[in-house]
């Protein structure tokens, strides 16, 4: 079973030269994800039924061609292959001549509401996505564990997470991440568009923390690591780079 979902491109969608952010195209896959999720009968709306959240851990994203202001955009989705944990689903987006303008994967989780604990994805949970292990946007691809751990930091800052960065699950908004990751981008990488995002998250942020940016560079590949205020814990690692 697929899901998609036609979005108009406003103005709190683009950035330079009136073209879409990656941070928005990332909120087309968070809320056509939800989509489908409803579709299944596992949407936030079934939570106090179901008592399982489906909680995102990497997010990969290619664009060949950024939509622009007012445009009309189609999001796809479907479910690609489990394992016993972790699920994998991909993306495309068209545009209004239905040429796909860009490709996503993604992996994902599931925890209990009421404890946090992980859920084992059982035929129950997953049957009804009917998942399409063939159809696959990137054959072979692999998301990094490590991804910058090894590189040296060429700049970082601290940031307070504001109120209004949190969601309807009482952390910040898993797209947010790349807003957090422009604190410490250096000036003139922080206004560029970035076709390739590959984004890894490893702890949720809480309303009130303060977040340590760390920014790395190699090869023309910019990476931004999110720790806890002590540089300690890794909340998420980020990279972005064009091809």
């Amino acid at each position: 079973m697929q899901a998609e979902q036609t979005f108009f491109v406003g103005v709190q969608d683009v950035g330079k030269n009136n073209e879409m952010t990656d941070r928005a195209l990332l909120e087309c896959m968070t809320n056509v994800t939800n989509v489908h999720g409803n579709l299944a009968g596992q949407g936030t709306k079934d939570r106090d039924r179901t008592h399982l959240a489906w909680v995102v851990i990497n997010w990969k994203l290619q664009v060949y061609r950024r939509p622009k202001l007012c445009e009309n955009i189609r999001v796809k989705t479907w479910g690609q292959q489990c394992s016993r944990l972790q699920a994998t689903r991909d993306y495309d987006i068209f545009d209004e001549n239905n040429e796909c303008i860009a490709k996503g994967t993604s992996r994902w989780a599931v925890v209990n509401t009421e404890d946090g604990s992980p859920v084992k994805l059982t035929p129950e949970i997953m049957d009804p996505f009917g998942c399409e292990p063939e159809h696959q946007n990137f054959p072979g691809h692999r998301f990094q564990r490590a991804m910058s751990l090894e590189l040296p930091v060429l700049a970082s800052s601290f940031f307070q997470v504001h109120k209004s960065m949190i969601d309807c699950n009482q952390h910040v908004h898993n797209p947010v991440y790349l807003d957090l990751a422009l604190e410490v981008l250096p000036e003139g990488v922080d206004t560029a568009h970035f076709d390739n995002v590959e984004v890894s998250y490893k702890h949720e942020i809480k309303p009130g923390e303060t977040v340590k940016l760390e920014y790395s560079c190699d090869a023309g590949k910019h990476y931004v690591m999110i720790k806890d205020q002590a540089g300690e814990e890794i909340h998420a690692r980020i990279a972005l780079y064009n091809e």
